[in-house]
């Protein structure tokens, strides 16, 4: 019973960021000034350095198109600067582009796809715990995201990988449990958006590696097609990944 109240206790901060009934909301505004791949908007606490959303131009009242990405690089009470890239996650070659770039007075929606996460953990009990208490995310089970790996014959996923494994499955971030933290990653920038405190592992608990999945063993590179090296300790892969310490 003691041992019950301590977890609880240790649990407390995570338990209560994740009685929040929405983590993430999407933020529209609008562009104010473009010039090339660089546009700023007015800023707002609500955005955050690192979150990635699109610019959107409206056709009328029905209709609409995605033009860009688009990343908030800074921002200083007043504006917000941000990077703007093609968006390729609905690319469609067999339909031509459409010839419209950003402009002053597009939409920009920014948190875009955050109710949607692929997750980073190392066993399944802490799986379970993040999954069961962040219920408003759609999580993307790891499943997917291990057999996609393996397939590739890639045991440890970089930058450019999870960005493309976040595409495929229209994710908006990444969510590493690293030690006693959580960090909630943007698919894009590859920044942290909100970390959350977690139990620590205890003596005894498996670490599965490279991440958590229930075909984890088939995630290793093939002696005939080497793309990468084997993930050998879980906490220092993914700290060097996120450039934490």
């Amino acid at each position: 019973m003691f041992k019950k109240i301590i977890l609880l206790l240790s649990l407390s901060p995570f338990l209560l960021f994740a009685q929040n009934s929405k983590l993430f909301e999407e933020y529209k505004t609008i562009l104010e000034t473009v010039h090339k791949n660089r546009a700023t908007i007015p800023d707002s606490p609500k955005i955050e350095v690192g979150s990635s959303g699109v610019v959107m131009h409206r056709f009328d009242d029905t209709t609409s198109t995605i033009l860009a990405r688009a990343t908030v690089l800074a921002k200083d009470g007043v504006k917000a600067l941000l990077d703007l890239t093609p968006y390729d996650a609905l690319e469609q070659n067999t339909f031509p582009k459409a010839e419209i770039i950003p402009a002053s007075g597009n939409e920009v929606i920014l948190n875009y796809l955050y109710n949607r996460s692929l997750i980073i953990a190392p066993n399944n009990k802490n799986f379970k715990i993040v999954t069961d208490h962040f219920k408003n995310i759609d999580w993307v089970h790891p499943d997917i995201l291990a057999a996609t790996l393996a397939k590739a014959y890639i045991p440890n996923p970089d930058h450019k990988k999870f960005k493309e494994i976040c595409t495929k499955n229209l994710s908006g971030l990444i969510f590493f449990n690293i030690a006693e933290k959580g960090y909630f990653t943007d698919c894009i920038s590859f920044k942290i958006i909100k970390s959350v405190t977690l139990p620590e592992l205890e003596e005894g608990d498996e670490i599965i590696l490279p991440f958590y999945s229930r075909v984890a063993s088939s995630v290793q590179k093939s002696i005939f097609v080497r793309k990468g090296s084997d993930v050998n300790d879980y906490d220092a892969h993914y700290k060097t990944l996120l450039g934490i310490e």
